[in-house]
């Protein structure tokens, strides 16, 4: 295993920090959206995010991708054992998806837009960094590159927009503009779609398994509790090949 997660690292070493779009560090640590992309922010929340429900459906299927990879998961339980766990799962889909939704200029606790639009790169970073008062190893950049390009997929496999005119071209914006949140969190990320696709692949080959499969169950439960209906069988879909499997023989 230890030679196959070698051989997914390197992959991964190859992939850019630089961010594609550009976002004003202010004095205060915080990040906010250059404005000049406020406007395609805000339209690409709608394309793919909104409303909180489906955005809440977005998380489901990218987690369900990171629990077919077990030494992924792994790393998150290392760092907070009940992250996934039945009796806290929602909370933290409902928490992640909230920071996300900060950069599309929503927040998700009052229901509204706001007037600035939070770049989420801040928040990854310092929610996932190394902590050795409490022995904390950092989320691994396969680990958040994997997890990141499940949940551009999972928005664009979601969206009721998929049949609009220029969808393909808002598709190409919205990896490049949510690929932002990772890069400028200092986690690399690859800028061209096959390489993410490639990366994606070779890990489900190489590392895909059954050993957290109960937090495919977990997710079902959450998913009641956040008020939104899974399709199991479009979600298997979803899913790399051989993930796709495993989920099959465990959910159903």
């Amino acid at each position: 295993m230890k030679n196959n997660r070698d051989d997914i690292q390197s992959l991964v070493d190859a992939f850019s920090t630089e961010p594609v779009c550009v976002a004003d560090a202010l004095s205060d640590g915080r990040f906010f959206l250059d404005e000049k992309y406020d406007a395609l922010s805000r339209r690409l929340g709608e394309l793919f995010w909104l409303p909180v429900s489906h955005a809440y459906v977005v998380f489901c299927y990218a987690y369900s991708a990171l629990f077919g990879i077990p030494d992924f998961t792994r790393e998150a339980l290392m760092r907070q054992p009940d992250r996934f766990s039945q009796k806290r799962l929602a909370l933290t889909i409902r928490s992640t998806s909230g920071f996300v939704l900060d950069g599309f200029g929503y927040d998700r606790r009052t229901d509204r837009y706001r007037k600035d639009i939070y770049w989420p790169g801040p928040v990854i970073r310092s929610v996932h960094v190394e902590s050795v008062r409490h022995n904390k190893a950092r989320i691994s950049n396969p680990a958040m590159a994997y997890f990141g390009y499940h949940l551009i997929r999972a928005a664009e496999w979601l969206s009721v927009h998929r049949k609009d005119a220029d969808f393909s071209r808002q598709r190409r914006r919205h990896y490049d503009f949510v690929g932002d949140f990772f890069r400028t969190a200092d986690y690399p990320f690859p800028v061209e779609r096959g390489e993410a696709r490639e990366f994606s692949r070779q890990v489900d080959g190489l590392l895909a398994g059954d050993d957290c499969a109960d937090c495919w169950h977990n997710l079902c439960h959450a998913a009641r509790e956040l008020g939104v209906d899974l399709d199991l069988e479009d979600l298997a879909s979803f899913l790399p090949r051989r993930t796709g499997v495993f989920f099959g023989q465990a959910v159903f």
